[in-house]
């Protein structure tokens, strides 16, 4: 089923689950209140418990389908921006692919100074490195004191999850 059902089916089993939920209320406030139930609505006093389940039944339906779409949209965007990181990997030299694998490793974020902590990367190299990158729009540079927060786009920051 595509995500389109999904949603439509989605959307009649929650509205169904809220006009349950309108009725059984209005239904039990009247008859709590003492006045009459309509014939239309009797139905919902005398088989108020049957309805009390097929409300949890329609709300974890709803549910289950909302995640599903939910889901299947997010992990159908992490496999976009795996193969947008992979094609950027190839494009990039050694010691920039060394620097965008420890920006994946480390959740998107990392500063200058472990960078240029990289085997065969001088402090001057990671300057250039990060430079590079920032003016490619790979990485975002943030001054913070004297600190340096090197941070992946937002583009591409779901990439190191997998």
């Amino acid at each position: 089923m595509d995500n389109r059902k999904k949603i439509v089916l989605g959307v009649v089993i929650v509205s169904i689950f809220i006009f349950l939920t309108t009725v059984l209320v209005f239904v039990y406030a009247l008859y709590s209140g003492g006045q009459d139930v309509p014939a239309f609505f009797r139905p919902f006093v005398e088989y108020h418990i049957h309805f009390m389940v097929l409300m949890g039944f329609f709300g974890v339906v709803s549910g289950t389908i909302v995640y599903n779409v939910l889901e299947s949209s997010i992990e159908k965007e992490k496999r976009v921006v795996m193969a947008n990181m992979d094609i950027i990997m190839k494009f990039l030299g050694d010691d920039d692919r060394s620097v965008v694998r420890l920006l994946l490793e480390k959740g998107g974020m990392t500063t200058q100074g472990a960078i240029s902590a990289l085997p065969g990367m001088t402090r001057l190299k990671a300057h250039r490195r990060v430079r590079k990158l920032e003016g490619r729009g790979i990485i975002h540079v943030e001054k913070h004191g004297k600190i340096n927060m090197v941070r992946l786009v937002n583009e591409l920051r779901g990439a190191g999850t997998e």
